[in-house]
């Protein structure tokens, strides 16, 4: 089984597309870093993520290169294997950093929001400017050291009117892995709704150009919706297992079911299962994900249950305050978006578009890409 780690670096200055005031200072100590690799090794020693988050983890390099080695240390001590992952704003991105994480191993993720209105609506410096022109120079920099490198890109109330534009803009600028989420936390109404199908209309056309020119590339909302209605059950929309594949730890080494939980470390104690020092509270891990498990009376009625994301429950515990209680906005977007994708998979499945049919009818897609992907490097 494959596990993940987050290590929350600190939470040290406004988070990405944080609307909450910036949080007080706390930074994790390497001690703790490294009780939190030693649990890892404990618990999976085969195959364990190390996901460094933040704040803006790259304010501490200094612990993340340090946490690495030690790593290295563990893993011929103990015959265990770490694949190390960090997720940045990309302020604090540089050549020097990104040959660093080459030598290293480390695989790096950017957020980024897409074309300049949309990017600069919420990703200020501290004196409100947009980040955008410091920013993308800085993602080419990325997708020339790992062109494979995922970027986040956060779609607000504010900014849907830009989706499909933005989309468009960061797939033509090379980025091949784009994961999008939707600001649920926003003020979305009727009108944001409105505009939100026709963006998805649009990308759906777009997706359909570039799927038919034979264009290798991974756009989430669709990708897993399109999984779903060619394998039915058998891929069921599940975003996280609530404790089960991954844990979160904080700067004061206190272990959460997701990184979404982890807050400040201090005033969301009522969802820790356990720290790193003393282990996990099997039971009251076991209890969440019980309760994350439970269907409300809706979601059990509904046909399109399983291709939701309605167990995701850290989403739906930011948005409605309980863990298996899901936004009326996010059923509302996920109802709109899975009849527009249907739509889209039929239209490709008729033209029996090869890229369409290697990457949705192929179990071995993945591996036959990066095979080719390789030869074609060389």
């Amino acid at each position: 089984m494959h596990m993940t780690l987050h290590i929350t670096t600190g939470c040290t200055m406004r988070c990405d597309y944080c609307y909450s005031p910036p949080l007080a200072r706390r930074d994790m100590e390497i001690a703790t870093a490294r009780r939190a690799v030693d649990y890892a090794a404990e618990l999976y020693p085969v195959n364990a993520g190390i996901i460094f988050f933040g704040g803006e983890p790259l304010l501490r390099l200094d612990l993340i290169k340090e946490t690495i080695a030690y790593c290295g240390e563990v893993e011929k001590a103990k015959n265990a294997h770490f694949h190390h992952k960090v997720t940045t704003n990309g302020m604090l991105m540089d050549k020097a950093f990104l040959e660093y994480a080459g030598e290293a191993n480390l695989t790096v993720a950017m957020s980024f929001d897409g074309v300049a209105a949309a990017h600069d609506a919420h990703r200020k410096r501290a004196d409100g400017s947009g980040t955008y022109d410091a920013l993308l120079p800085k993602l080419d920099l990325l997708l020339k050291h790992q062109p494979y490198a995922s970027v986040f890109m956060t779609v607000s109330s504010e900014t849907v009117g830009r989706y499909a534009e933005s989309v468009e803009f960061l797939l033509g600028r090379g980025v091949r892995y784009l994961i999008v989420s939707l600001n649920y936390a926003g003020a979305w109404t009727d009108a944001h709704l409105k505009t939100l199908k026709k963006q998805y209309v649009k990308i759906a056309q777009f997706y359909e150009r570039l799927t038919l020119a034979e264009r290798k590339f991974y756009l989430s909302p669709f990708e897993v919706k399109l999984a779903s209605h060619v394998r039915g059950e058998d891929h069921k929309c599940h975003r996280c297992a609530l404790g089960m594949r991954q844990v979160s730890v904080a700067p004061d080494g206190a272990i959460y079911p997701c990184v979404q939980f982890v807050k400040d470390g201090e005033n969301n104690r009522g969802f820790s299962i356990g720290d790193v020092f003393s282990g996990m509270d099997e039971s009251g891990r076991d209890r969440m994900y019980e309760l994350s498990q439970r269907r409300t009376p809706e979601c059990e009625s509904c046909a399109l249950a399983t291709r939701c994301n309605n167990d995701c429950s850290c989403l739906n515990w930011q948005t409605t305050g309980v863990i298996n209680e899901v936004s009326p906005l996010l059923c509302e977007t996920e109802r709109m978006l899975i009849p527009i994708v249907d739509r889209l998979g039929e239209r490709l499945y008729k033209k029996r578009a090869p890229m369409f049919i290697q990457k949705h009818y192929n179990a071995v897609y993945p591996l036959l890409s990066l095979l080719e992907d390789q030869e074609a490097g060389r």
